[in-house]
């Protein structure tokens, strides 16, 4: 059942604490394991450190000024001690922030250019996301058209173990924006643009031998016309509930103006039960309201870019491309429920991320801030 043309929308509620600091677009947040610190990823090529441990005073910790072009990426290790950030200049960073006053930055984890003819390769490249394993000994990485799983059990040295391309023709296949390990650690979903292939499933149980397992695909109204209107649907972010049984995947479903050349997107988001890796099955799907959101055409509230389970797994958070962050009820996964709206951001939501005891939600965007908002 999907959520749409809803007669009494869910109430909306305001920000607890906004923080700026960056020159341009926040493209990704992450909470440290104890939840004191929060992590923040830039256009403006940094990634800024906040001391969140009194909400309604956050603290700038400190600015981590290596890379040389936008950061796409930011992930915490799962013991805490390092932070992975992901750039478009091709590399991830690996910040040792024991001392999170001094952070200390190893060698970086170099990926390699495409050739000029790879599609999108000088417009698109680079790192788009990074993914810890739940031991912390790999680190997962997506690029244009691939994902590199790097062996960091010393951080000092690591090693790439492996490089999965994500379609089976890569000459048609658009960037990786996404990927996540499950929390048992045997599955890693990625998400791309491109073909019909937009989010695969891997089983990593050797993580040196990713074996692919399955593919899910977002919806469309009328797959030919979506591709001849500006291409299929995409996977932009996707996430493992804490049990490991379900998988929510953002996109947007697009569709055509009948006798048109006109097109317009309606942010999805989708729920998958992945119990059986092989054979995942759609439980529901959720899409926003076409009214009072800010569309820019009846039906247009644009691609949903950002998902994330709370904690304790009972919601679900979607962030979207016409700034609106919505928590959905997952308890019963067949019936999602959008309980509240969380306003604040101006523009479109690039990233979303829980803390650790669930207590705060912080997203993204393209208005420059991150914003904190209390879910309890």
């Amino acid at each position: 059942m999907a959520f749409l043309g809803r007669p009494s929308p869910p109430p909306s509620r305001g920000a607890a604490a906004t923080l700026s600091g960056h020159g341009r677009a926040v493209n990704a947040v992450a909470f440290s394991p104890d939840g004191r610190l929060l992590a923040s990823g830039s256009s403006d090529r940094t990634v800024v450190l906040w001391d969140v441990t009194d909400v309604s005073h956050p603290i700038r910790a400190a600015a981590l000024t290596s890379h040389r072009r936008a950061v796409n990426a930011v992930a915490f290790s799962p013991d805490g001690r390092l932070l992975a950030s992901g750039s478009t200049d091709w590399s991830v960073l690996l910040w040792d922030v024991t001392d999170r006053a001094n952070p200390t930055r190893p060698v970086p984890l170099v990926h390699e250019r495409p050739g000029w003819l790879s599609r999108d390769g000088w417009r698109q490249g680079g790192v788009h996301a990074v993914g810890f394993s739940p031991d912390g000994r790999f680190i997962a990485c997506a690029s244009d058209r691939r994902v590199v799983v790097w062996d960091i059990t010393d951080p000092a040295r690591p090693s790439p173990g492996t490089t999965v391309t994500h379609h089976r023709h890569a000459w048609r296949s658009g960037p990786v924006r996404t990927v996540m390990f499950s929390p048992d650690g045997r599955l890693l979903a990625t998400g791309s643009d491109g073909d019909k292939d937009t989010a695969v499933l891997w089983d990593v149980g050797d993580p040196t031998h990713p074996v692919r397992t399955a593919v899910v695909r977002p919806q469309a109204r009328d797959w030919f016309k979506s591709l001849t209107a500006g291409g299929a649907p995409g996977v932009h972010s996707v996430g493992f509930s804490p049990d490991g049984r379900l998988l929510a995947t953002a996109s947007g479903d697009l569709g055509v103006v009948s006798g048109t050349y006109g097109s317009w997107r309606h942010g999805a988001v989708m729920v998958w039960d992945v119990t059986d890796p092989a054979h995942p099955v759609r439980t529901d799907t959720g899409t926003l309201p076409l009214a009072g959101l800010g569309g820019t055409m009846p039906g247009d509230t644009g691609q949903m870019y950002a998902v994330a389970f709370s904690p304790d797994g009972r919601l679900l958070a979607s962030g979207c491309e016409n700034a609106i962050v919505t928590l959905w009820d997952v308890t019963d996964p067949t019936h999602l429920t959008a309980t509240v709206h969380l306003t604040g951001h101006r523009k479109a939501v690039q990233g979303l991320a829980f803390s650790p005891d669930g207590r705060l939600l912080a997203g993204c965007g393209a208005d420059t801030t991150v914003r904190l908002w209390e879910t309890r």
